[in-house]
């Protein structure tokens, strides 16, 4: 098996290198932004070292491979060698590259999220007419659901509540061009996580935005009150199952197909909880829920964080009956936030949020002890 990733340097992308190279059955080709082939290994090897640090295992070298590329290019701006490469020995495309800031104009975030899917589906198409191609995987998003308040199925394609900025409008359009290549024939899953955070047996994680952006704001005492409704659901998966979930519909040779939702499910608690157990571990004051309209103090942040603000006000519920059909039976299942939440907050005290931090293999170990 040999599978093409984009956003390899990515946090989730960065995951799924992780179980590339602790299994034996598949190689990666991993597509990355880069002026060429040598600048994209570097990269890579960038990538492994937040990894694994010193450490990199020697079957990285054997299972993972760098080629220059560019989502906003035709072809994805592969050179003639890579591209040959890609043509005769790709079975396996996992497209999870994307830009997930909130505030990009439209056109700009188009240009990655909704053009470069184009020119991914393009080659899996290309791939498919060949007859090799067996699973083409694209990581979407739950809140393609947008404002929509109730049950969101799996099998919804186009949910109409408003999109609450220009991440969720482009990643539901770029939806639309997979579910299209899908209904042409081609062997499509449409992967849609909620808030991912850190890793639920070591709090690991890069990325330190969303749900941690309140919560830092509560460590340092400047948050007194949340522009939020306090029965807003907080539904947040931890990487290891998103990550675990993904590798599992990418490499399966089971019959899967169309979207899955790998989000909490049932299990989702209200803001109103979640503020009472961070404040009980974080050991500060329980701050005011006031109004969703109101404006956070920009002391209380960086300077995105008011893009947060409306993941504040969320009453979707996703319903997750596929997804746990195909994976519970691999044993992938997604513990409650509340079980884990003690180990976000413990690394991300320790890593400054963000400042400071320890390689992934490094917080394995220090788990392991701990256990």
């Amino acid at each position: 098996m040999t599978l093409l990733l984009t956003g390899a340097t990515g946090f989730l992308g960065m995951e799924l290198l992780v179980r590339a190279v602790e299994a034996d059955d598949r190689d990666v080709i991993c597509v990355i932004r880069a002026a060429d082939d040598a600048h994209a290994a570097r990269r890579l090897a960038d990538t492994l070292a937040r990894l694994y640090g010193d450490e990199v295992p020697p079957a990285a070298d054997r299972r993972l491979r760098a080629v220059a590329g560019d989502l906003e290019r035709d072809g994805l701006g592969l050179g003639d060698a890579a591209r040959a490469d890609v043509a005769a020995t790709v079975t396996r495309i996992v497209h999870s590259a994307a830009t997930i800031s909130f505030d990009l104009p439209l056109e700009e975030a188009r240009a990655v999220n909704v053009a470069g899917t184009r020119q991914v589906l393009a080659l899996g198409r290309a791939i498919h007419a060949d007859g090799r191609l067996e699973r083409y995987v694209h990581v979407s998003t739950a809140y393609v659901a947008g404002r929509h308040a109730g049950a969101v199925a799996e099998d919804d394609r186009t949910v109409a509540g408003e999109p609450r900025n220009t991440y969720e409008q482009t990643k539901r359009e770029a939806e639309a061009l997979v579910f299209a290549a899908m209904d042409d024939g081609l062997p499509v899953v449409v992967a849609r996580p909620s808030i991912v955070v850190g890793d639920s047996h070591t709090g690991w994680t890069p990325a330190f935005n969303v749900l941690y952006f309140p919560l830092r704001a509560l460590a340092r005492r400047l948050l007194v009150e949340v522009p939020a409704d306090p029965a807003s659901l907080v539904d947040a998966v931890p990487i290891d199952y998103v990550a675990d979930a993904i590798t599992h519909l990418a490499t399966t040779d089971g019959p899967v197909s169309g979207a899955y939702h790998l989000t909490a499910g049932g299990d989702v608690p209200s803001l109103g909880a979640m503020l009472e157990v961070a404040c009980g571990i974080l050991g500060c004051p329980v701050p005011r829920v006031e109004a969703p309209t109101a404006v956070l103090d920009a002391e209380a942040g960086d300077h995105q964080g008011g893009v947060f603000v409306p993941y504040f006000d969320v009453h979707s519920h996703y319903e997750t009956a596929r997804a746990r059909a195909v994976l519970e039976p691999a044993g992938i299942t997604c513990p409650p936030l509340l079980s884990y939440f003690t180990r976000l907050t413990d690394y991300a005290l320790a890593a400054n949020w963000g400042k400071t931090g320890v390689p992934r293999a490094e917080a394995v170990r220090d788990a392991a002890v701990r256990v």
